[in-house]
């Protein structure tokens, strides 16, 4: 479950995700897993200083999959 995620799971996922640049950002900015999943999509192009094509593909096919299976999951 990504909310029990530390730093170094949030920056092996996106390593393994084929982002293993961008997977740095993550480290520096300290976003463990409920930091993640409450990232907005702002906050993912401009607040990691990530070049802009990567970012999207993270928020869209990451991210934002990652909130929506959580928050679906709760009742």
């Amino acid at each position: 479950d990504p909310v029990d995620w530390s730093v170094r799971d949030v920056v092996d996922y996106f390593t393994e995700a084929g982002f293993p640049e961008q997977a740095s950002a993550f480290q520096e900015q300290e976003i463990d897993g409920k930091s993640l999943l409450l990232m907005q999509r702002a906050d993912v192009l401009t607040g990691l200083s990530i070049r802009l094509g990567p970012a999207l593909k993270i928020y869209e096919y990451h991210v934002k999959l990652l909130q929506r299976s959580h928050f679906q999951e709760d009742p």
